[in-house]
């Protein structure tokens, strides 16, 4: 195990105050950065992200700028939402597809003038680019120009009302203002990835430890707690949240910042990743005419579901494989074999230990005709290398599997 000293050289912005809260050796390797994957214990860091609030370091995640008088007609070209509909000093989620309708990217659009975008998520320079030919607009990697600090918990807007002087309640779902706090100028916007209340902080590199250490300094009162990255992955699971690499495999050129093997079997439309309430026909985007062929088709592929799972039954699978230990050890990121009567209908992925509905989900990609609440398939469990350990009865229940309320209040 490397100590805070080596890990230092791969730190994040906030690396020099967040990793003196480790008290675990679970680290987690993002791209070229290590983050805390648990500070303490995942399931308190979970309830703090349900109940008070937690301090998330999310700054492996990539950004990239896209500036110019063409910035606009690129982003707009590419994500499959009308993009003219996002104002300046607000955020849209969108997916980004490649010709064939396949999901290169989903993540966020941060417009922070008319003609400065901010995309936040897989990495997709390279695909970006292929499609700026003959555009005047700007494309950099600003991933290491920022730290991003995520609050997420009911106890946000009080978090940040202590740590700003200032009242937030004014700042909307996906909405972008300025704070400065311990006296660095930040850029906030009302996001997050746990389904909870909350904030994302752009905090410059420079100032990434001093505002770590002022929010945990302020938040005592609030119960703050810092969380790592595997109370976050089930966070995002109970919440019903789809996570490329870890459900889908990116179809573009890029290379994948996860370390962990994803194949051309994963590539999936946004329809089928559950995001078709995100695709505006009424725009021109890139792979449009594929996704309109598909949804006018009468085979309607396969649906994004819950799953959940009787915990004993997979304890059991685990034990009698000598497997004890590693089908629940952490959120399994990759493809599990889903089946119904003998045959193979479709897969599971994200599979988890939730400690707030206190049982085993996951996510399912199955026919229409399972993909009711209440149907039932047999999904083939994996160990953390991929081995087959048995077979397990899930059945199916609407997502999210928790109430969303990120855009309350």
């Amino acid at each position: 195990m490397q100590d805070n000293a080596e890990l230092a050289g791969n730190g994040t912005p906030f690396h020099a105050a967040s990793s003196a809260e480790v008290r675990t050796t679970w680290w987690y390797a993002w791209d070229k950065y290590i983050v805390p994957d648990v500070y303490t214990s995942m399931p308190r860091e979970l309830a703090a992200i349900r109940n008070a609030v937690a301090m998330i370091d999310m700054s492996p995640l990539p950004k990239m700028e896209l500036r110019g008088p063409d910035a606009h007609r690129l982003v707009d070209h590419l994500m499959t939402r009308d993009m003219k509909r996002l104002e300046v000093d607000h955020v849209m989620y969108t997916p980004w597809c490649n010709c064939d309708g396949l999901l290169v990217g989903d993540g966020l659009v941060f417009r922070l003038a008319d003609d400065w975008f901010i995309v936040s998520g897989e990495t997709g320079h390279a695909w970006f680019a292929s499609q700026a030919v003959d555009l005047q607009v700007e494309i950099r990697n600003v991933s290491d120009d920022y730290g991003i600090l995520s609050l997420q918990g009911p106890r946000a807007f009080d978090l940040m009302k202590a740590a700003t002087g200032r009242d937030w309640s004014d700042l909307k779902f996906s909405q972008i203002g300025r704070a400065t706090i311990a006296g660095h100028d930040i850029l906030v916007a009302r996001q997050g990835f746990t389904g909870e209340l909350g904030f994302e902080l752009w905090v410059p590199k420079a100032s990434g430890a001093a505002v770590w250490r002022n929010f945990q300094s302020v938040g005592q009162p609030f119960g703050v707690m810092p969380a790592g990255e595997y109370a976050v992955d089930v966070a995002r699971i109970e919440a019903g949240l789809i996570l490329v690499s870890a459900d889908y495999n990116g179809a573009g050129p890029d290379p994948r910042t996860a370390r962990v093997d994803v194949t051309v079997d994963l590539n999936i439309t946004p329809i089928e990743a559950g995001l078709g309430r995100l695709v505006d026909f009424g725009s021109d985007f890139v792979g449009k005419q594929v996704l309109q062929a598909a949804a006018a088709s009468s085979e309607t592929g396969r649906r994004f579901v819950g799953l959940q799972y009787d915990t004993q039954e997979i304890v059991a699978a685990a034990a009698e494989r000598s497997a004890y230990g590693t089908a629940l050890s952490r959120v399994f990121w990759g493809s599990m074999p889903a089946f119904h009567a003998g045959q193979p209908v479709g897969r599971a992925s994200s599979l988890a230990f939730s400690p707030t509905l206190k049982r085993a989900i996951s996510f399912g990609f199955l026919p229409a005709e399972l993909s009711s609440p209440g149907s039932v398939v047999d999904v083939e469990l994996k160990d953390d290398e991929g081995a087959s350990i048995g077979m397990v009865a899930a059945t199916v229940v609407s997502l999210p599997f928790i109430e969303i309320r990120r855009s309350k209040g």
